[in-house]
Parts: C-alpha cells; structure tokens; sequence
C-alpha cells in the first residue's frame, strides 16, 4: 500500500548530493560517531602509555626495591601509585583499578540508552542532545589529567560514566536526525556513511593515540580528543539543524526533494498496541537477545583488552602497540563494507529462507572466530606475529554474524516493533561493557602469558555459546504479533532511531 502511494506521488529529481545540506549533516555525524568513540575508548592506550616508561632508575629512589608504589596512603586509597607526581610516565593502577576504569563507560551508555531515544521522539532537538554531549564529553577528557592526578580513581570513575553518558547523547541521535534528512533512496548510503565513523574510531585510535604517547605522553591523549570534542560542537552550531526547514542555507529544490518523499509526516504518529506480552514470552526474541549479549561480550572484551595484552605478553613498542592492536578493527571495518551487500545479494535470490540465510551468516561469523580464539591461548610468546595474525582473522569475522546473521534478526520476525525490542536488546547487550573488563582484570593479576591463555578461551567460548543459542533457537521467519493491526503505524521508521552499532 505505501509503495502504491509513493508511485501515485509526483516524483521530484533527487538535486545533487555532492555539496548538498544534507550530506554535509551526515558528514557531520560520521565525526561526531568517530569523536564518540575516540574520546572514550582511548583509554587502553593511556594505560599503557603510563606505563612505557623504564623503572631501572626508580627501585634507588623508592623505599622498596622493585617496588612501583609509594607509601603514601592517599596513593593506596586511590588504587594509584607513582615515584613522583611530577614525571610524566608516574601514574600506576592495580589491574582492579583498570578493568574498573574500562567498564565505567558502559554503565553510562547503559543507562541513557531509553532516556534519550524518549528525549529524541518527545522533544525532537537532536542538535542540542548531540551538541551537548559532545561539548562535556569533550570538556570532561580534558580535565581528566587533573582528575586522575588530584582526585584518584573513585572520582575519574565518576568521570568515565558521565563520558558513557554524554557518548549515547552523541550518537543516538543520529539516527533521528538523518530520518529527517535522507530519503528512501539514500538511506542505506547516509546511515552507512555516518555510522562508518564507528569503524574509523575503532581503526585509527589505538595508532593515533599510541603515537601522540611517544611524542608527548599520555596527558596530551585525553587533551588531543577533548579537543576533537569541543571543536565539533563549534563547528555543529553552524551546520547542523534538526529538519530541513528550519536549516538557513538549504536551497529550495532540497528542501522540496526531501519533504515531498518523506513518508509521513513526522508531526504525526500512531498510537499503537505493543504486545508486551508476546515479546516478552518469544523464544526467537529472547534467542536474539542472548546471543547478542554472548557475542558483544566477546567482541568487545578482544578490541578493549588488546592493547593491554599486546603490553603484557607481546613484546612489542607502544607505537607498534597501536598498529596492532588497530588492525582487527581496520579489516573488520573492510568486510562491513562487503558483507552487507553480499548478504542483501544471497537473500535477493531467494535460493534458501531469510532464516537458513541469516544463520550461514551467523555459523560463519561466530564459529571462525572461536576457532581462532582457541588457537591463539595455545600459541606461546614467540609467535606474536601469528597471534596478531589469528587475533585480526578471528575478530574481523564477527562482521559475518553481525551485518548477515542474528543481529537484524529483528526486523524480519517483528517489523512494526523494531524499535521497542531493540530498545530491550541493546540495553542488556551492552552489559558486557562494563562485565568483561573487570572479569578479565581479575583474570590476569599478573599479566603473564598463561593467564591471558585462558582469556582467551574464554573469548572462544562465548563466541560458541552465541553461534549455538542462535543456531538452535533463532529465527528470522514473521511473527503472527510481528506486525501491527494499525497499517497507518511508522514503527519501522522508529526503530532506526534506537539501533545504535
């Protein structure tokens, strides 16, 4: 029926994207997702950053020989400990202290995930959600030197999650934003390309950031991103707005263009029943949800955890460091590029179901990189190389499973309730964010070898158990509930606005 309305429409020439408003907004989006991430998943390589510098000339100065801690109780308490507050390299945390600090994003990505997508749909003011986010993020980073030095851990703690927080402001806007600013023709091109800043991020902070270590230390890391940060928003004050009419410089055939091929109103929504019930008691629903929450523990326990196992095991420069540890992020962010298409080209043939489809897709993503996983807690010291290697195959996997597998299950088994289950998967998916940190710091006191072993065969494991849950319980095939009664209902379109990569 809406695609009979939209033929019966008059159809208005799409005017040249290539300097038009509407690419400059999405531009504008793949760095605020690229500033998002950078900001707050730098702070592995500030960890080790701290600790590149050689203590040979510390155990004459300090009390104890071979010690890396001071006396001072106020260090204790803070679970910091240096030789002097006044070197560069100075600051020490336990490993409780560290898997801590990496977790305490997510519980601010966890926790703003409904309160935004409310502030989105209720208030509709995505500039300022995302300008206002960007510019504490971006001012909390550069405190955060005089925090970690003057306040100790349990206030940058504090920090971290308010970091978490004003991340989810920056990004779950987006979505929101570019529904207003794209069509169904341009969708999938302005969505990808605003969301590839995530993969960027990913690629490029752990080189980045390495190399800003070894020119100028581990402070001028969080100065060089809350810089990122604050400047955005300057910059966003000029040419984001919220919808086409209300943007100075849009010029009247994209303005036409983009109104005319909406398709609905935006002022206008549908009040339908959502059948809590039914979600709530879905088997293929609660399967989705399960493994996502298996498979984001594994994938996001190897890219956080990288740069400290490449510290501890392999023996490599903080430089080299950066490089490596980028370069599952960097292949991964290549296949995203492939697999989407691939998948929408199996599926078009019609050859198999969407189900059978789907979970080839999800066998091949999540089986090769527990493969890998196993293989690498068996591989000594030496062979860091192939480590690297088998690390890199393993995770960049994952995309198979994530952009052809379970992952957009949803949208085949509930279409008009996207929105709401997502809202449901990602806060219980992204638990794990702040879960394996600590888990893998308590799994490696020490550091050695042998401990980061069986991290690994724990990321093996967790990507076996998310293979099988969908495997055996998924399901890509509609749901008798999956669409609403009402046909006059955009909940399709909603759910874009919650699905956050």
């Amino acid at each position: 029926m809406t695609d009979e309305k939209e033929m019966d429409k008059p159809q208005i020439l799409a005017p040249s994207l290539f300097g038009s408003c509407r690419l400059t907004i999405t531009m504008m989006c793949l760095v605020a997702s690229f500033n998002s991430l950078l900001i707050t998943i730098n702070l592995g390589m500030v960890i080790v950053c701290m600790n590149k510098v050689d203590h040979s000339n510390s155990t004459s100065d300090s009390g104890t020989s071979g010690s890396n801690c001071t006396s001072d109780s106020e260090f204790q308490y803070q679970s910091t400990c240096g030789y002097n507050t006044t070197e560069e390299s100075d600051v020490r945390w336990d490993k409780n202290a560290q898997g801590m600090l990496l977790s305490a994003t997510y519980y601010g990505v966890v926790s703003m995930q409904l309160l935004t997508g409310w502030l989105c749909d209720k208030f509709g003011k995505m500039k300022a959600l995302m300008i206002g986010g960007s510019t504490v993020l971006g001012v909390v980073s550069v405190l955060s030197p005089l925090i970690i030095e003057y306040a100790g851990v349990p206030f940058f703690f504090a920090a971290r999650v308010v970091m978490g927080a004003c991340m989810c402001f920056m990004i779950s806007p987006v979505l929101p934003l570019l529904r207003r600013w794209t069509t169904s023709k341009e969708q999938g091109l302005l969505v990808g390309l605003a969301f590839a800043g995530v993969g960027l991020a990913n690629a490029a902070t752990y080189p980045m950031t390495g190399l800003i270590c070894e020119l100028s230390g581990w402070r001028s890391i969080f100065y060089f991103c809350g810089i990122c940060g604050i400047s955005w928003s300057v910059v966003a004050l000029f040419l984001i707005y919220d919808t086409p009419g209300r943007h100075p410089r849009v010029s009247v055939e994209e303005k036409q263009y983009l109104v005319s091929t909406q398709v609905q109103s935006l002022s206008k929504t549908t009040k339908t029943v959502i059948p809590w019930s039914k979600i709530l008691l879905s088997v293929p629903v609660w399967a989705v949800i399960t493994t996502n929450f298996f498979f984001f523990a594994a994938t996001k326990g190897t890219v956080i955890n990288l740069p400290l196992f490449v510290r501890d095991v392999l023996d490599f420069s903080v430089t080299e460091n950066g490089i490596f540890s980028a370069m599952p992020s960097v292949v991964a962010l290549l296949l995203h590029l492939v697999i989407g298409p691939l998948f929408d080209c199996v599926r078009a043939k019609k050859i198999f179901t969407v189900t059978v489809v789907r979970k080839t897709f999800h066998v091949i993503g999540t089986l090769i990189p527990a493969i890998m996983m196993f293989i690498v807690s068996q591989l000594p010291p030496e062979k860091k190389y192939i480590i690297i290697g088998l690390i890199t195959i393993g995770y960049a996997m994952f995309e198979f499973a994530w952009m052809g597998g379970f992952s957009f299950a949803f949208m085949d088994m509930a279409p008009d309730y996207v929105g709401i289950i997502q809202g449901i998967n990602n806060t219980i998916g992204l638990m794990p964010g702040f879960i394996m940190p600590v888990v893998i710091s308590n799994m490696t006191p020490e550091g050695t070898p042998e401990q980061w072993s069986y991290v690994f065969i724990m990321f093996g494991g967790l990507y076996t158990a998310a293979c099988l849950i969908f495997l055996i319980f998924g399901n890509s095939e509609l749901q008798s509930w999956g669409k609403a009664k009402d046909p006059g209902n955009i909940q399709i379109a909603k759910s874009l606005e919650t699905m956050v990569v």
